[in-house]
């Protein structure tokens, strides 16, 4: 049997991987560290089976340059395979490990490999003259910054999986020049047998309170269960035009007023208030409801409930969180799309509405609206099409990959 670790858990990604490897039989050990509370493994399940072979390290709670590397050594020598992600893969780098299969989540891409390498001379010279607990000794900033050691471990990787995406993100991974074997192949991060059947019992009761008060008001529900991110600017890849959705709604419920149709949305990031007041202003106030941040176990019966579910509407990615939960559900998708950037790789894409700007969102709405049977069907054949192709196949190239 094959020891296979998998260093990282962004988003909960590998905590999937690690249970889809255990169910092929592989001795496989998830190791990550509590970057946010809704990115744990109790996030994910209802049960805690997984403490056993889910294991948080504390490897960079003094930052990265302070990291144990010989206690890195320790915990991962004996594995015959290396899965990486984000800074545990840069520690588990730093301490000698080459990754065998690197998955990209988006911002160690195009953001933080792209960082310097190096330290600047004058914070070198400074750390000399003024010693200081809150940042890198003068020796410590000699070996360079944690971005020279997150690039080296995707540099180095034997083989990155990362899903056809766009133009712009591709070109970001490409500048990093990879010298292993970059595969079009998703990252399977959603481990559906846990969402074949929830119990209600297992969740907590203000929600499925709050989704029974919904589903009594309302007769079609739209969600949204993404972050909000339009009127602030992070970076390119950031912004998510939520307010194209938000007046692509309002002009669905202008012109059908009689109808009960609601959007649900989640407080969850930058531009939550910028949203709050856009929906003040365009008057649908008793039209949108919104729900905490929350995990993944609970997200996922709110998704089940909804009658559709929106992606984004900024840039085209064909598979991401909010999508594939929703496919996974049964639930056709509003989203934008340029197709043309994934024919190449997959001759038959999911149906969605697709979509992007406001007045085009509201068409979608209302065919989704008016035509119940098709959005059933909809629904059908993209839990087919992401069963076969996010996780049946990409787990059996990884296999093919670990066996070779």
């Amino acid at each position: 049997m094959k020891r296979i670790a998998l260093v990282g858990n962004m988003n909960n990604n590998f905590f999937a991987i690690t249970r889809y490897l255990r169910d092929k039989g592989y001795d496989a050990h998830l190791f990550y560290r509590l970057a946010m509370p809704h990115f744990q493994p109790m996030a994910d399940s209802y049960r805690n089976d997984y403490v056993s072979f889910c294991h948080q390290v504390d490897w960079l709670e003094n930052g990265f340059h302070n990291a144990d590397v010989e206690d890195v050594r320790k915990v991962l020598n004996g594995f015959d395979f290396y899965i990486g992600q984000g800074e545990e893969a840069a520690v588990a780098y730093k301490a000698g490990f080459n990754i065998d299969v690197y998955y990209p989540y988006g911002s160690d891409v195009y953001k933080y490999a792209q960082l310097p390498q190096e330290y600047a001379l004058k914070s070198k010279i400074k750390s000399l003259v003024t010693g200081s607990t809150d940042r890198p000794s003068y020796s410590q900033m000699k070996e360079g910054t944690m971005a020279k050691y997150l690039k080296g471990a995707i540099v180095d990787a034997r083989y990155i999986f990362a899903d056809a995406t766009n133009d712009e993100f591709e070109a970001k991974l490409k500048s990093l020049q990879y010298k292993g074997i970059y595969k079009k192949v998703p990252m399977p991060f959603i481990y559906y047998p846990e969402y074949e059947r929830i119990d209600e019992k297992a969740l907590p009761q203000y929600l499925v309170e709050k989704i029974r008060q919904i589903k009594t008001s309302c007769d079609f529900v739209l969600l949204y269960h993404g972050r909000q991110e339009w009127a602030t600017y992070h970076n390119q890849f950031t912004g998510k035009n939520t307010h194209h959705l938000i007046q692509g709604f309002a002009g669905f419920i202008k012109e059908n007023q009689q109808c009960n149709a609601c959007l649900v949305m989640l407080e969850y990031g930058t531009d939550v208030e910028q949203s709050k007041k856009l929906i003040h202003q365009l008057g649908i106030e008793d039209k949108v409801y919104w729900l905490p941040k929350m995990y993944r176990k609970e997200l996922m019966y709110v998704v089940q409930q909804a009658d559709v579910c929106c992606g984004e509407f900024a840039h085209s990615f064909l598979t991401f969180g909010t999508v594939v939960e929703a496919m996974l559900m049964k639930k056709p998708i509003i989203t934008h799309r340029v197709d043309s950037y994934y024919t190449s790789t997959y001759p038959v894409l999911y149906p969605c509405y697709n979509a992007r700007e406001p007045k085009g969102i509201e068409e979608a709405i209302n065919q989704a609206f008016t035509n119940p049977e098709e959005r059933l069907r909809m629904g059908d054949e993209a839990y087919a099409w992401v069963k076969k192709n996010f996780i049946e196949k990409p787990l059996q190239k990884l296999l093919n990959i670990i066996e070779a």
